[in-house]
């Protein structure tokens, strides 16, 4: 085995992975949400706890302060798939509010593309862009090794596998659902039932 450190914003993630590491590993139910640190000024943000709204770089477990949080993958390299998927979680969006919870939406677009996206869709939630997709490696669904371009018909861009967490204010996660093949955009009932169960076990 071979020890490798990955580097994700100014912390460090350390890992034992075989040298012949192709796949994905996306968190699992019960694993803990890793230590991210995020730039403020790489996002929107629609709704911050109070004691973020002045920062310029905050951790995402930060976003807990408040409830249960909703993490969630997006490009707009994904086509018709993406677009789908970003009507979900408008959709569902209140309701995660309505229970006290939040949504963070990773993006592989740039900033002043983020705001364009926002406004076309007239998205309430907060997005930011994963530079060099670092976000979504701590999370397990992108890997250099396994390309979705090279899985995927009609996707030609290096971008993060279709993928959704609920995370509790322990930092476990209680819910995840990631689509390899980008078939099916993720439940709205089941990340409701999530953010319930996230509220009562965290």
């Amino acid at each position: 085995m071979k020890s490798i450190i990955k580097i994700v914003g100014e912390d460090y993630i350390i890992s034992s992975l075989p040298k012949s590491y192709q796949k994905i590993q996306p968190l699992k139910n019960r694993d803990t949400l890793p230590l991210v640190r995020i730039n403020l000024e790489l996002g929107v943000w629609q709704y911050l706890p109070s004691s973020l709204q002045t920062a310029g770089t905050m951790y995402l477990h930060q976003l807990l302060q408040d409830g249960p949080l909703v993490i969630s993958t997006y490009s707009p390299d994904w086509n018709e798939y993406g677009e789908r998927h970003l009507k979900l979680l408008n959709g569902i969006y209140p309701r995660i509010r309505a229970l006290g919870g939040n949504l963070l939406v990773l993006t592989t677009e740039y900033f002043k593309n983020i705001v364009h996206t926002i406004q076309e869709h007239d998205l309430g939630f907060n997005i930011v862009q994963d530079y060099e997709n670092r976000i979504s490696e701590a999370l397990g669904v992108y890997s250099k090794y396994e390309p979705v371009w090279d899985r995927i018909a009609g996707i030609s861009e290096d971008v993060p596998f279709a993928a959704t967490f609920v995370v509790n204010a322990d930092r476990r996660i209680v819910y995840n659902y990631v689509d390899p093949d980008f078939e099916y955009v993720v439940s709205d009932k089941e990340i409701e039932k999530a953010v319930k169960i996230a509220r009562l076990f965290g």
